[in-house]
Formats: C-alpha cells, sequence, structure tokens
C-alpha cells in the first residue's frame, strides 16, 4: 500500500508535506515509514482520507485479490479457480435471462436447494471456501429455475427466499476471495429477492450483507447507513429470538462502520445496543449471523483495535471465550484470532502475533490464506525477522503464500 500511495503521490506532483497536510497534519516521517514499507496503514478510515487526499478512489490504495501459492498437494485454496464459472452463472442466469433464454435444465425440489445452501453456509461459517465453490453454480441456476417454475405466489416466495440466501452466501464467498465487483452484484441480486419474498428479515439479511461489501468498497458512510436504517426498521418488530438477532448483527455492522468513519461515539452507541440484543437471547446461529454475547465480545476486541488502542484489545481479549464457540462457528474464532494476532503486531509483540495465527490456521486454515490482514502481518514479521520466531513465522508464510 505504501508504493501505491507514493505512487499516486509523485504522479500527482504532491510532496510528503503537503498530504501529510491534507490528511490531518499527519507527520512526513509517519508517510515516509508508511511508503517505504516500515509502518502498515492499520485503520481503513486513514486509507480512506489519503484517497481522497489523492482524488483517487479509495479501492485504488487497497490491495487486489488474494492469490495462495503455497506448495500443497490438498486442494485448500483453490476456490478461486471456480470465479469464473460462478460469474458465467451470474451471468447466463440476470434479469433479461428469460428473454434470451437460458439452458434446459430438470427441475430441482426445494428441499433439495435447501440442503444445498445450507452446506454453502457451513462452508461459510467454516471458511471451506474451497468444498463450497464448486456447488455455487449450479444454486444460482437451480434458484434461477426454481423462481420461474413457481405455480402460484406462495411457491414463488418460497422460491425467492432461497433465492436470496443463494445470492447472500455467494456474496460473502466472493468477497472473501478478494473479488473487487462480483460481491457486490451477488448483494443486490440478494437484496432484490429478499424484496420479492416480503420477508422481512431475509431484507434485513441483504442489508447486512450488503453493508459488508460496501466497507470493503470504501463506500464508508453508506455502509454504516444500511445496516442502521435496517435496524431502525426492525425495531418495533422484535417479537422473536431471530428477530433479535438480526437487529443485534446490524447495529454490529453499524458500529464496525462508525469505528471506521472516526465516529467514536456513534460506533459505541450502536454497540451497547447490539449487546442489549445479546443479552435478551444469548448465544444463537439465526441465519447464519452466529450472534450472541461471545460475537459481541469479539467485536468489542475489534472495536478497541479499530479505534486506535491495540493495547486495550489485547487487554479485552482475555474476556471473550472463543473457545465455547462450536465447531460449526469456527470462522468467529479464527477471525477473533486474527485480530489478536494484528494487535500483537502493532505492538512489535511477533511471537504473540505468530502463536494466535497458528491458533487461527488450526481452527480455519483458507481463512489465513484469504484474509489481507495476514498476508500484511506476514510481510511485516518478515521485514523485521527476529531469531526467536524464524522457524514458526517462514512455516506460516510458507502455507499462506508470502514469500520470504
Amino acid at each position: 500500500m505504501g508504493e501505491r500511495i507514493a505512487y499516486y503521490r509523485k504522479r500527482q506532483g504532491i510532496t510528503q508535506e503537503v498530504l501529510c497536510g491534507l490528511v490531518g497534519g499527519r507527520t512526513t516521517e509517519w508517510l515516509r515509514q508508511i511508503e517505504n514499507g516500515k509502518r502498515e496503514v492499520d485503520e481503513l478510515s486513514t486509507i480512506v482520507a489519503v484517497a481522497e487526499a489523492l482524488k483517487i478512489p479509495s479501492s485504488a490504495l487497497l490491495p487486489g485479490p488474494f492469490r495462495a501459492t503455497a506448495k500443497r498437494k490438498d486442494s485448500l485454496g483453490t476456490a478461486r479457480t471456480v470465479v469464473p464459472a460462478i460469474e458465467a452463472a451470474m451471468m447466463r442466469y440476470n434479469g433479461i435471462a428469460s428473454l434470451a433464454g437460458v439452458p434446459d435444465r430438470a427441475p430441482v425440489a426445494p428441499e433439495h436447494l435447501r440442503a444445498r445452501v445450507e452446506k454453502a453456509f457451513l462452508c461459510s461459517q467454516t471458511e471451506r471456501w474451497s468444498e463450497m465453490a464448486p456447488i455455487v453454480p449450479d444454486m444460482i441456476a437451480d434458484a434461477w429455475h426454481l423462481v420461474h417454475a413457481a405455480e402460484n405466489d406462495e411457491q414463488r416466495r418460497a422460491a425467492t427466499k432461497l433465492q436470496a440466501l443463494v445470492y447472500r452466501v455467494t456474496s460473502g464467498m466472493l468477497d472473501r476471495l478478494g473479488e473487487p465487483h462480483l460481491p457486490w452484484v451477488a448483494a443486490e441480486r440478494s437484496m432484490h429477492a429478499a424484496e420479492e419474498s416480503d420477508d422481512r428479515l431475509l431484507i434485513a439479511g441483504g442489508a447486512w450483507r450488503l453493508a459488508v461489501v460496501l466497507r470493503h468498497a470504501g463506500r464508508l458512510a453508506e455502509s454504516t447507513d444500511a445496516p442502521v436504517t435496517a435496524a431502525d426498521a426492525l425495531r418495533p418488530h422484535l417479537d422473536s429470538p431471530q428477530s433479535y438477532s438480526m437487529y443485534g448483527s446490524l447495529m454490529l455492522k453499524g458500529a464496525v462502520g462508525a469505528a471506521t468513519l472516526g465516529d467514536h461515539r456513534a460506533a459505541r452507541d450502536y454497540f451497547d445496543e447490539a449487546a442489549r440484543a445479546a443479552e435478551v437471547i444469548g448465544d444463537r446461529n439465526d441465519f447464519w449471523l452466529a450472534f450472541g454475547p461471545t460475537n459481541v465480545a469479539i467485536h468489542r476486541v475489534w472495536l478497541d483495535l479499530e479505534l486506535g488502542d491495540p493495547t486495550a484489545a489485547i487487554a479485552q481479549a482475555d474476556n471473550v471465550p472463543y473457545d465455547n464457540l462450536p465447531e460449526e462457528l469456527s470462522e468467529r474464532r479464527t477471525s477473533h484470532l486474527i485480530t489478536v494476532a494484528w494487535a500483537h503486531y502493532l505492538r512489535r509483540h511477533d511471537r504473540e502475533a505468530v502463536d494466535a495465527l497458528n491458533l487461527a490456521k488450526l481452527s480455519a486454515p483458507e481463512q489465513l490464506l484469504f484474509t489481507g490482514r495476514v498476508h500484511s502481518m506476514l510481510r511485516g514479521m518478515l521485514r523485521r525477522e527476529r531469531r526467536s520466531i524464524k522457524g514458526d513465522l517462514r512455516r506460516l508464510a510458507d502455507f499462506v503464500g508470502v514469500a520470504a
């Protein structure tokens, strides 16, 4: 990222002193260290501020898709090879598919598609992307045919509910793989199908997924507004554990967006609202959102880190009972461990960072392959390689595919 900042700055004839002034009076030494690769840009809000100062989209500074190059004989990390087939299915079964014509396909029973959707979400929550990816193209095709074969309103609503879930889980996978545009398309289609189903909670789930895509695209204000607006609409209808799960999950996304924007007060308010919802229902996995007190505690650590206090994040991590999470929620456990590793990395506690990453690898190995923060950490630690962790660090870098 430092190299990209330097490239765009020099191309526009902007000095380091001027750019520092445009992003809030940062020191030239701060920028010099970033451009030389000696310092990480650890907050998305800072990336957005730099991009705005350079008059470029923030995506120009963000890394592209992560491609694992580890030398293994198994299929781990091969999900990206299926992306062209997923893209082809999305293009074939688009808004004009019924007009342009689609290949004949044997009808599928709703329960058979539902079983595959549930498998896909299980793969999503355990970060088994290379197992999930091959079933996605057929899910997209079968969902389209199910909707268009519906004989009455009831069948059509049931089919569009499944289609909304197909596209939501697909958007999540494509987002994790680092695809720049397809996650947005899938998220929009998920939202559209949810609206067709007239299911309030499913529509809210579409807003939750869209918020994630918007944030990763650098659309920070929209990534906060979308989930908070959806949560506001749900507030009068909190009459079931499922509604509390969705409401609390949306509030967590609002807190994430506000923290990234630097609005500390709003971030705390949204987070506290999510915590209250979690206390009402306990740990659940409604709509595959893994919402509850444990997920709130995981977000509390992340929030401390995003608000610029890695020391507080490390201290808060001791209060997270992540070992209590069931195996099918290993993504949550691994995400937490990656956050803890990042906090230690920023404090230059490389031994602790590597230990946390190794624990994460045991829980959901494929998540490390496609998480940009892991790549950044490993590259940074390799640059300042310390003898006490040399062996463990290089083995981890080889697994992830970061050159030593």
